[in-house]
């Protein structure tokens, strides 16, 4: 799901046909709105699927964008991002988290939604920056949400933050399809947003693992 605030946004997100069945998945956030953000997120786009042409290392692909991207930041922009492979038949995710915010992976058979925190800080800030990545493994009915900060930190008419206690319970209310799911949690925002517009763009990526 991709909406955002104004006619162009700095929320971005892909999805990568890589080789040996496996899926980069890619969202993304510059720290700004409107024409700027769009332009440097064009940018960031382009080296993204440059890097992932020449290294299958995630953690990688993050280090050389963030060393590219250094020359063109201006007045502080940056952009948080992940970055991951998913393996089609194993259900390996190998990802980096480069200052974004942590997605959550909803594991079906216990009902736990882990947190798959930062592995280094965002891209554009300092060259050189050391970004890792780490590697989690999808089991069947398993699902994982990546999403902007539009979400989290939509308000609400008293002020409160939306926050990740309220998109847990939204997603934990279990659904036929990842579909239903966003239409969930969409239904949880506006409700707590009530006549509240949205301040920044709001980005949702999600991927479950169906039964063979």
């Amino acid at each position: 799901r991709w909406q955002p605030a104004r006619q162009v946004g700095g929320d971005f997100y892909d999805v990568i046909e890589l080789a040996d069945r496996r899926l980069g998945l890619f969202i993304a956030d510059v720290a700004d709105k409107g024409i700027p953000a769009a332009l440097f997120m064009s940018l960031t786009r382009t080296l993204v699927h440059a890097a992932v042409k020449d290294t299958e290392c995630p953690a990688e692909a993050l280090r050389r964008v963030n060393d590219l991207l250094i020359p063109d930041t201006q007045q502080g922009m940056f952009v948080t991002a992940v970055y991951g492979v998913l393996s089609l038949d194993t259900g390996e995710f190998t990802f980096a988290n480069a200052g974004h915010n942590p997605p959550f992976w909803l594991q079906k058979t216990s009902g736990e939604i882990v947190r798959l925190t930062r592995t280094g800080m965002a891209l554009g800030v300092l060259e050189g920056t050391e970004i890792t990545q780490r590697v989690i493994r999808l089991l069947e009915g398993d699902s994982l949400l990546l999403y902007t900060d539009g979400l989290t930190e939509a308000f609400s008419p008293a002020e409160e933050l939306f926050g990740e206690e309220r998109l847990k319970t939204a997603l934990s209310v279990e659904k036929e399809s990842l579909e239903a799911s966003l239409d969930e949690i969409e239904l949880h925002l506006k409700r707590f947003m009530d006549t509240m517009s949205s301040a920044d763009d709001l980005t949702m990526l999600a991927v479950r693992r169906l039964p063979a």
